[in-house]
């Protein structure tokens, strides 16, 4: 699966190759001169139908996995480090209609920064969108991605309608495949990854299996199945407490309130996990002081500066500090002492691909040195 990561470099590339030019504001951020998204939403007029890259219904479960070199004995060699699977579903209508368009222009602070709270990590990124049921596509979600060429290309195959129809939005259905139908390393581990939703609305009460099949396809039942939740049937579907329930006990998930936050989403995120920001040009400071409060890599007593040196606002951080100062620092390093399991580094030897823990370490530096016999650390 590669070893290549995110860099700003190929950011530019993948960028220039798919035509995105951008230009400075005056504040030092980018924006990008065109609409990113133009072509995707010609095809989608044209088709009925989103790019298998976005669609949900293609390869319906979302996998995070690590990644592997063969060595020449046969073994399997972790080329990067653990993978972490990182999801956010952003609302797009009405007036976050223009979020894949930051989305993009803010791509490298959101993997830089994530990256840099995740040492050792492999982060996967799925940045997908939400409308409403009344729109053409409820939802695009596409696959865990590590790449800039790879994440580039997906975000350009978005489609934002824009529209919505009423107050109410339909996250429900993103927020049924982030619990349902994703499948990751870090699970087995017993961590969790992170999944992020992002919104200045609430949502409608419904769960309708027509919408699922429409957004999963007629085979989302069977996919069920295959991962482990056969107890969810067309004439059995979960309640929204078990729904979320099953969300929080598979990742660390928040609700990012663009403005203030609709009462309705206190029912299901509690005070730790609900942030109130006015921006979405703050999603990768405010998502990665999440993860790294979580992680213990940023310390409670220096989340604010960490902020502000991230140039965001004073009054933004004073809004999404309601929450940051409820998050269980080190959450996930409790999950790691109560699994008992080492978290794979790069290097780290597997005997086969499906394996949960390592046999030993080859570092390429060392390549002479027998499995087992590596003196490096885990994270």
């Amino acid at each position: 699966m590669g070893r290549d990561v995110f860099t700003d470099y190929s950011f530019k590339t993948a960028a220039t190759a798919k035509g995105i030019e951008f230009e400075s504001r005056s504040d030092g951020s980018r924006r990008a001169k065109t609409s990113v998204t133009y072509e995707a939403e010609q095809h989608s007029r044209n088709t009925g139908k989103l790019d298998p890259s976005v669609d949900p219904a293609v390869m319906v479960i979302r996998r995070s996995l690590p990644r592997f070199e063969e060595t020449p004995d046969g073994k399997f060699r972790l080329t990067v480090g653990c993978p972490m699977d990182i999801e956010s579903t952003c609302d797009t209508t009405g007036s976050m209609g223009s979020n894949v368009q930051t989305m993009i222009e803010v791509l490298p602070e959101t993997y830089g920064m994530i990256s840099k709270v995740l040492p050792g990590y492999d982060p996967q990124l799925a940045l997908g969108i939400f409308g409403d049921k009344c729109d053409r596509f409820v939802m695009n979600r596409p696959q865990f991605e590590m790449t800039a060429e790879k994440i580039v290309n997906y975000v350009t195959k978005l489609v934002p309608e824009s529209y919505g129809g009423d107050g109410p939005e339909d996250p429900q259905y993103a927020i049924f495949g982030a619990a349902y139908l994703t499948n990751t390393y870090v699970n087995r581990l017993g961590l969790k990854g992170y999944h992020f939703c992002i919104s200045d609305a609430p949502f409608h009460d419904d769960l309708d299996p027509n919408i699922l099949e429409r957004i999963y396809g007629k085979h989302v039942w069977q996919e069920l199945v295959d991962n482990g939740f056969g107890e969810i049937t067309r004439r059995n579907l979960p309640d929204f407490d078990d729904m979320f329930k099953a969300l929080h006990a598979r990742a660390h998930a928040f609700f990012i309130g663009i403005g203030e936050i609709p009462s309705k989403w206190t029912r299901y995120y509690d005070r730790a996990h609900l942030i109130e920001i006015e921006s979405t040009r703050y999603l990768p400071q405010i998502e990665a002081a999440i993860i790294g409060l979580t992680e213990g890599t940023i310390e409670p007593m220096d989340v604010r500066k960490w902020l502000r040196d991230n140039q965001v606002s004073n009054y933004n951080i004073d809004l999404a500090m309601h929450g940051l100062k409820n998050i269980q620092f080190a959450a996930q390093r409790d999950l790691e002492k109560a699994s008992g399991l080492k978290i794979p580094q790069k290097g780290d030897l597997f005997a086969t691909k499906q394996d949960l823990q390592p046999i030993g370490h080859l570092d390429p530096t060392t390549a002479g040195t027998e499995a087992g016999e590596s003196t490096n650390t885990w994270l």
